[in-house]
């Protein structure tokens, strides 16, 4: 890699006060190059440009991920025999009972405040360059500037949702900084994307290839997911704004999208030039590094889960970890007593997603999930137990139970047999597919789909629950099912949302399973304060300072001016 600026030298000092205890920055500590002269070319500043995106391409996944989703209703990591116990982290998250020392938390911060340093950093220098020097115009200064300038607030909104209100800087320069209120947090990232957006230039052409760099329609919608989820972060309501923007965004002013034709296509191979992405990772398959979802491949599925897919390998054996949460008591009765939950049970049985995932070839395919017997009914291959059910066809079951001791340990009687995250099993749980993976053949398009951030059917279901906010049911039904019939067989919605049966709960279901494992289901709960007031499976209502995270212990240490959150020591 090419190392561009001195100026990164000076990132240290900020990237702790941040954070940030443990942020690896080797990578930038060796430069002799001066920004006089790096920039000698148009490329020369895409390559500063693009340093910071690298860095928000690894936030959006992996502990980012889980601390949005196997905190949650959505998604679980049981112990399996002796397998992902790791020192009880993942039962921390089930229960609620994170600690600020925990690593999923602490590489979550040091995240944040690395992406804001990074983009600050990046920016300084483009701001300092003469854009006639290499050819460029001051327009395509503003644009390159005010998408560092957007993007340093994405990543201060997800401070503010992770942790509550973080120091505000506005230079690398500046010393150590105190916590800013969560209110003067939400004003900081209000003004930078209030700015950036009429800077940014808009997506002209229906299904152009999206790079991953922020036009004016993905600005635009972080500042709605900024108003929609206001309440929660600050006790104001700000609806109305996120409603305005969100219908703004539907009919164009900020840009040309519109939703897809199918469901998959927004995830697909494709999906780079779906009409519906309006922001998204950029991910490269055929085994390159540049993809956003490797880990994705290696924590959901079994050891053997290749043979099923038809022998594409991904990065290595996956270690069979994580799982949708269950639906179903170890009897195969569904839960009744949550009104949350239920992931796979929530998808209609005619609902086209809820299929087992097959790949059919010529980058097509069908189904979200693997469920049921592991065979692949193209090729006949089988994906067979390497531990408790070695020998014999796996069979993913929508339960967590210890069956294998049904006869040994419970006399036989399956109503008896306990259901919790202590005791699940090599078959436990229905695995999510919603990157596809490809046969052998088409290897080379494994983990080729994109990773989107941000896409329109987001926006017609923030609209539709900002609607229903106001008191008008008939249109938030309209929005959802403007969606939802793709999902189905001639587009026939044999369950519609209704002015009659949308309330609280059908809201929080319609968001579960059309956004499901894509990094929010944390969000959602809260705002509908139910992150912590709501039963799920083995889950308990928990402490309302639970919808923040703690400050890591070495962000304090780092920065003495930082202060812990309610409930998690210090000051209260």
């Amino acid at each position: 890699m090419k190392r561009y600026s001195l100026k990164y030298l000076q990132l240290s000092g900020l990237t702790l006060s941040l954070l940030l205890g443990s942020c690896n920055l080797d990578e930038l500590h060796h430069s002799s190059v001066t920004p006089e002269t790096f920039f000698t070319s148009k490329e020369s500043t895409y390559a500063v440009l693009a340093r910071p995106f690298t860095h928000w391409r690894w936030f959006i996944g992996a502990d980012r991920w889980y601390l949005q989703e196997l905190t949650t209703d959505a998604m679980t990591c049981p112990q399996r025999a002796e397998d992902w116990y790791n020192g009880g982290e993942y039962f921390r998250l089930q229960y609620h009972t994170w600690n600020p020392d925990d690593r999923f938390v602490e590489n979550t911060y040091n995240g944040v405040g690395g992406g804001i340093a990074r983009t600050m950093s990046a920016k300084e220098d483009l701001e300092a360059l003469d854009y006639s020097t290499v050819g460029m115009t001051e327009q395509d200064k503003a644009d390159q500037v005010q998408q560092l300038e957007a993007l340093i607030a994405w990543f201060y909104m997800r401070g503010l949702d992770f942790f509550g209100g973080m120091p505000i800087y506005e230079s690398t320069q500046d010393e150590l900084r105190p916590r800013s209120t969560a209110q003067e947090t939400f004003d900081h990232i209000e003004a930078l994307l209030k700015k950036a957006i009429p800077n940014l230039k808009k997506k002209t052409q229906l299904g152009a290839f999206e790079d991953g760099y922020i036009r004016q329609g993905a600005a635009a919608a972080m500042l709605a997911q900024l108003y929609f989820n206001a309440e929660a972060y600050t006790g104001q309501d700000r609806f109305s704004e996120c409603a305005a923007i969100s219908q703004d965004i539907i009919d164009g002013v900020y840009g040309v999208y519109e939703l897809d034709n199918t469901w998959w296509g927004p995830h697909g191979f494709d999906n780079d030039r779906s009409p519906e992405v309006i922001w998204a990772a950029p991910s490269k398959g055929g085994g390159t590094t540049e993809t956003a979802w490797n880990w994705y491949w290696r924590y959901f599925y079994h050891q053997e889960s290749s043979k099923y897919f038809g022998g594409a390998t991904g990065n290595g054996a996956p270690y069979n970890g994580f799982m949708l949460s269950p639906s179903r008591k170890p009897t195969g009765e569904v839960y009744t007593e949550f009104k949350v939950g239920n992931p796979y049970e929530k998808f209609h049985d005619l609902d086209l997603r809820k299929k087992p995932f097959v790949y059919t070839g010529n980058r097509n395919y069908e189904g979200m999930f693997l469920v049921g017997a592991q065979t692949n009914p193209i090729t006949g291959e089988s994906t067979m137990g390497t531990k408790l059910y070695k020998g014999e066809i796996l069979n993913l079951v929508d339960v967590v139970a210890p069956f294998k001791e049904l006869n040994s340990k419970y006399g036989g009687d399956v109503s008896k047999l306990p259901s919790n995250i202590q005791v699940g099993e090599e078959n436990s749980g229905v695995r999510l597919v919603k990157v596809p993976q490809p046969n052998l053949a088409d290897q080379q398009l494994q983990f080729d789909p994109d990773c989107p951030v941000v896409r329109l059917t987001e926006i017609y279901y923030m609209l539709a629950e900002c609607k229903f906010r106001a008191g008008d049911a008939e249109t938030a039904a309209t929005l959802i099912n403007t969606v939802r019939k793709r999902n189905f067989a001639n587009r026939v919605d044999p369950d519609p949302v209704t002015a009659d049966n949308l309330d609280k709960y059908r809201m929080l279901d319609e968001w579960l399973i059309e956004f499901l494992g894509e990094g929010r289901r944390r969000t959602d709960l809260i705002r509908w304060n139910a992150f912590t007031t709501e039963k799920w499976w083995d889950h308990e209502p928990t402490d309302k300072t639970r919808n923040l995270f703690p400050i890591p212990y070495s962000a304090i240490s780092a920065n003495g001016l930082l202060t812990p959150n309610p409930g998690y020591g210090g000051n209260q």
